[in-house]
């Protein structure tokens, strides 16, 4: 059975959910149908940085102690997520951009645009293997928004996303019209 795409969602790990890659990941679905599903780990953020891929990936030398970010466990090219429409392959939601292409990921990296997320990989799903793994309650979703996009905040991102999903289901639960953005601060 498919269900709705889940694409522009996060896809976020249940807290029993102990896979090395998976366990306390949040990701952000780009891609999911008929044909399988695509996602990255938003906050996996490895020791490498930017500078470290200057004249290994890329011709040109650049500096920029920017971490890479590990997107998932399958192999792919680096993408980046940022704020600029002009140089996206593709929209994902109103206000984050995706650029695959390999000259225009150069281009955007030469601009060091902030917000941005620099991602090497992805996770991959084949048809169907992701709404199994719904059925095993591994994982919930919530809308993405670019604030979770490129989180910047002080506390864990899959800390903050838990405790925005869980303010949400209450919330249908309890059928509010309106959520505070922190409930805890009632």
């Amino acid at each position: 059975m498919l269900m709705n795409s889940l694409r522009g969602q996060l896809l976020i790990a249940s807290p029993d959910l102990h896979g090395p890659m998976f366990a306390r990941s949040v990701i952000l679905m780009l891609d999911h149908g008929a044909e399988g599903a695509m996602g990255v780990i938003l906050n996996q953020p490895m020791k490498t940085v930017i500078s470290d891929l200057s004249g290994k990936i890329f011709e040109d030398e650049f500096e920029w102690e920017k971490p890479l970010h590990l997107g998932g466990p399958v192999p792919g090219t680096l993408l980046v997520l940022h704020d600029i429409e002009e140089m996206a392959d593709r929209e994902i939601i109103p206000g984050v951009y995706m650029t695959i292409e390999a000259s225009s990921v150069q281009e955007v990296i030469r601009r060091r645009p902030e917000p941005s997320l620099v991602i090497a990989n992805y996770a991959g799903w084949g048809p169907g293997q992701l709404e199994d793994e719904f059925g095993l309650d591994s994982w919930v979703t919530l809308p993405a928004t670019p604030d979770f996009v490129f989180w910047s905040g002080d506390d864990d991102l899959w800390r903050v996303v838990t405790r925005r999903y869980r303010a949400s289901q209450l919330s249908q639960l309890l059928n509010l019209r309106t959520i505070p953005r922190d409930p805890s601060l009632n």
